[in-house]
């Protein structure tokens, strides 16, 4: 009886050792896979920051400050109505008005140009962004606020940045060829009108290859021509293929050309170059 109590009890302790094991190692494993859980890294989804904007059958208007360090511009912003009611990504021209239009009339910079033909044109197809230059200052020393704006606008808006052009008139012209020598990686073509260029000291290789198509009025009194025709020659030196477009008998005054379907046809056939 004796050997029977000692064989019973020794089969017991067996039994209590092996279960002890299997819940032991049935514990780590599950502290293990919690540990391996908590350290996997989490699939975050960032929400989208682009701005919504109602669908509307007529163009929409979007007026804002933009502020670069020290600098402060209003711009207006203006979306063709198919713009609101599709998801694709939009061409966008960035509009540097002449020196008349300067101020604080945020609305004055719809009175010619890209601006003021999208808001008579049904089927235009761009986004445009129409900054206004302060009194008494000059785009010449905008070039930092206005890469700053167009990387902000683009952040925000379903802008297509392959296709960004590049014009103005005037002292926008101007602006227009200062902005492209400095930043030619922003744009796909630009079209500067009525300027008056400074050859650089030396080239932007991504200038020589951007698509430029300049226009001048033949008795252009302010800005004269021989500028504009040096700075197209000298591209032409350097390998570049700009065009120039002379206007007969007109003078300094050749806004016009905004209202010419060719100018915005020609912009569509250019893509950025990276």
């Amino acid at each position: 009886m004796s050997v029977l109590k000692k064989t019973i009890g020794i089969i017991i302790l067996i039994v209590m050792a092996v279960s002890s094991y299997f819940l032991q190692k049935d514990f780590n494993f599950g502290e293990q896979e919690k540990k391996h859980t908590s350290s996997s890294p989490l699939i975050t989804v960032t929400p989208s920051t682009l701005e919504t904007i109602a669908k509307s059958e007529t163009f929409v208007e979007k007026k804002s400050t933009f502020i670069y360090n020290d600098q402060k511009l209003q711009y207006l912003l203006i979306f063709p109505a198919k713009y609101t009611q599709t998801t694709n990504r939009w061409p966008m021209i960035l509009f540097l008005h002449g020196s008349s239009l300067r101020g604080h009339e945020l609305d004055l910079v719809k009175s010619y140009g890209p601006s003021w033909f999208a808001e008579q044109c049904p089927d235009f197809s761009f986004v445009v962004l129409a900054p206004q230059c302060p009194d008494g200052e000059d785009w010449l020393n905008k070039s930092d606020i206005l890469t700053a704006l167009l990387d902000d606008v683009s952040k925000k808006y379903r802008i297509d940045e392959d296709r960004v052009y590049l014009t103005g008139t005037s002292m926008g012209g101007n602006g227009t060829w200062l902005l492209a020598c400095q930043h030619p990686e922003y744009f796909a073509a630009i079209a500067p009108l009525a300027s008056n260029p400074t050859v650089p000291n030396s080239w932007n290789r991504q200038l020589i290859s951007l698509p430029i198509w300049a226009f001048h009025g033949e008795k252009d009194t302010i800005c004269p021509l021989i500028n504009d025709e040096a700075m197209i020659n000298a591209l032409l030196a350097q390998g570049s293929r700009p065009k120039l477009t002379v206007l007969p008998d007109q003078g300094h005054d050749i806004a016009g050309v905004y209202k010419n379907q060719e100018l915005y046809n020609w912009f569509l056939t250019n893509t950025r170059q990276h």
